[in-house]
């Protein structure tokens, strides 16, 4: 057996996407970056794919942490790096290929960042096929190790790793309650007693066994909490000494932000500690490559349910326990137990109508949804997914229809995402995020089905207190959802506005919608829009009409006749928002949306500011990705322009976002 000093990078963002739409939301808190994850990838996981250290002869030499170690990144995370972070995605892809274990550096993680001991039995099932199917297609290779969310585990969560030919898991030494070698006794451990150095069989209530593999507490800790990882000759030298002298493991095991978002330049402390140990020491760094040469000899019996983050099992997730972060003087977190007792209802109830409809369609409704996983991979194609399963020849309608029902089950899953309890209050972003999708599930099954829950939903969320007064129940979901929700109509209008303002500049596709057009009457504004819902393959044609009203200012009807809906400027979505105002503010067809911030200061100093100008202005700063100081100044000079100026009737609440963001926050309490 040879030593082994490395590390283990759990990568990981909640989704950032629209579920009505598909495309990123903006968020504030993450200025001058659109998202979380944009702020996040330019801080750690870029930096992470390649580290420039000094050489001893004075020359830079280049290091790729990432292929030195072992790492999960959860598919939610992946999927918007694919989209918006391309070159890293490529990097990672070029990287796991050529590092010396191949793929095995990568730990498969289940499609949604569930605590899994809290789902049902076939949840469990689906969101593990799910995210081994995601790293399939993405690796070209089945995992040999899977990252379980929050290392949340019960041995009914192994056995479905080990139903779906997982090999080992990570977990850390808080979750271990007893050990014994070959035909010994058991022996109680602890934090601080486990044997962290070997590997360990967990024999299993089917009599199969899965390895478990612990991460070194105290130095996980000290990485991922203090300042360690700022010294990477230290941590490299703390780690050989560990060792101890023996040829076991020491495995630091932290969240993958921790090198570069939580600790700044903490990427570099990696790649300096790992080119010690490999350098100087000799000690190899690669979990997986040394997992392939280790026969666990050593049992281990786990907790009855355990995770790294609650000292408490799993009760951050559906109690009071005490574990959180975020808490403030007088808070409680007494509204996790209601919010989870809700989505449960909502899952199992909106899932049985489900499945009753799924099953006049397919041949088998849990084979058709575990199979789902390699539609949302990319690995097979949406009509021939439900060729597969069907139990008759479906037409377009009733192929949509099974592909929505799927997209119900998605959702319901998503809405499980393990932030929502995480934190210390309700009505923070990420308990609004598990809302929104919970109420996308449910009207798809209204649309589809005839069945809906919402209020039935809605009620189950009055006990869902925040710690904030006056925000409950009823009030967090409207909150969550009412300002993202989009029907097909809608969408319909955000294509025709675009196409009106943009010309031929105007997408064809917006998140997982797409359009195609037909001109009718250039004069009036006259189009048909042929929708289509990448997702569900559903598709419609609405006829719109638009209409520009003043300088920013238009009108969309989608419709015929007295039939017709009317959708204003700022009905149709940021996005589309910016593309407009950046065509007329700059020229046809123009994406500097930067040019359009300055082009609008000028306007707004010299004229009073209407709703449309500062939806424009939200929505250009929104776009205007890396904003320089020169943006960010101008974007300034507006508000001071549009709310110092003391203009009755400007819509503070529309502005006092982007206001606190860039440090004006309390120009906007005042007025």
């Amino acid at each position: 057996m040879s030593p082994i000093a490395g590390f283990h990078h759990h990568f990981y963002q909640p989704p950032r996407e629209d579920p009505w739409l598909g495309d990123a939301l903006n968020e504030w808190g993450a200025w001058p970056y659109h998202d979380w994850n944009e702020r996040i990838t330019a801080e750690c996981y870029r930096a992470l794919t390649a580290v420039a250290l000094p050489g001893e002869d004075g020359t830079i030499e280049l290091v790729e942490p990432l292929t030195r170690c072992s790492f999960d990144i959860g598919p939610t995370l992946y999927h918007w790096i694919e989209r918006y972070a391309p070159d890293v995605d490529r990097s990672l892809a070029y990287q796991v290929r050529h590092a010396p274990g191949g793929p095995g550096v990568v730990v498969a993680a289940p499609l949604v960042h569930a605590i899994l001991p809290l789902a049902s039995a076939v949840d469990r099932q689906r969101l593990v096929a799910w995210g081994i199917a995601d790293y399939v297609a993405r690796f070209g290779e089945a995992p040999r190790g899977l990252w379980l969310p929050e290392t949340a585990v019960d041995l009914a969560t192994l056995e479905v790793l080990v139903d779906q030919h997982v090999r080992y898991t990570i977990l850390m030494p808080g979750q271990a309650v007893r050990v014994r070698s070959p035909g010994g006794h058991w022996a109680p451990v602890d934090a601080d007693s486990l044997d962290t150095s070997r590997p360990y069989l967990v024999r299993l209530p089917s009599g199969r066994t899965i390895t478990v593999v612990f991460g070194h507490s105290s130095l996980s800790q000290h990485v991922a909490f203090s300042d360690l990882i700022d010294d990477g000759t230290k941590l490299a030298d703390t780690m050989f000494q560990a060792l101890n002298g023996g040829d076991g493991l020491v495995l630091v095991v932290a969240d993958g932000e921790t090198y570069g978002h939580h600790h700044r330049f903490g990427d570099m402390g990696l790649a300096w500690a790992q080119r010690r140990l490999a350098n100087d020491y000799g000690v190899n760094t690669s979990l997986d490559e040394w997992l392939k040469d280790q026969e666990p000899t050593h049992e281990v019996e786990l907790a009855a349910q355990s995770a790294w983050s609650c000292a408490h099992g799993v009760e951050r997730w559906r109690s009071d326990c005490g574990c959180v972060t975020g808490q403030q003087p007088g808070w409680n977190q007494e509204w996790r137990v209601p919010l989870r007792g809700a989505l449960d209802w909502l899952r199992e109830t909106l899932g049985s109508v489900v499945d009753e409809r799924l099953a006049e369609l397919v041949d088998s409704v849990d084979a058709t949804l575990l199979d789902y996983g390699t539609v949302l991979a990319g690995a097979t194609t949406r009509d021939e997914f439900v060729r597969r399963h069907s139990n008759q020849a479906l037409d377009d309608d009733e192929t949509s229809t099974v592909l929505e029902l799927c997209e119900v089950h998605r959702n319901l899953q998503y809405s499980f995402t393990s932030c929502a309890w995480f934190f210390a209050d309700p009505a923070e972003i990420e308990t609004s995020t598990v809302l929104r999708y919970a109420a996308v599930a449910i009207e798809i099954a209204s649309q589809v089905l005839g069945v809906d829950l919402e209020a039935d939903f809605v009620a189950r969320l009055d006990e869902v207190h925040s710690n904030r007064p006056g925000i409950a129940g009823g009030e967090l979901w409207r909150r969550a959802c009412d300002p993202y929700r989009a029907d097909e109509a809608l969408v319909a209008a955000g294509f025709a506005a675009e196409r009106f303002a943009c010309a031929h500049g105007a997408r064809h596709d917006r998140g997982f919608w797409h359009a195609e057009f037909e001109t009718l009457d250039e004069s009036s504004g006259a189009l048909n829009i042929k929708l289509s819902n990448t997702l569900t393959l559903r598709r419609s044609v609405f006829h719109s009409r638009v209409q520009r009203t003043h300088a920013l200012g238009i009108r969309v009807y989608v419709g015929d006749g007295n039939k017709s809906k009317a959708y204003d400027l700022g009905d149709l979505g940021d996005d589309v928002v910016a593309r407009i105002a950046a065509s007329w503010l700059v020229a046809p067809e123009s994406l500097d949306f930067e040019g359009a911030l300055n082009a609008l200061t000028v306007e707004l100093l010299e004229r009073p500011a209407g709703h449309e100008e500062l939806k424009a202005l939200v929505a250009l700063a929104g776009a205007s990705r890396y904003v320089s100081p020169i943006g960010e100044a101008s974007i300034r000079r507006a508000l001071v322009a549009a709310v110092g100026r003391g203009n009755q009737g400007v819509d503070l609440d529309l502005v006092a976002p982007l206001a606190r963001a860039v440090g004006l926050g309390d120009m906007v309490e005042r007025t």
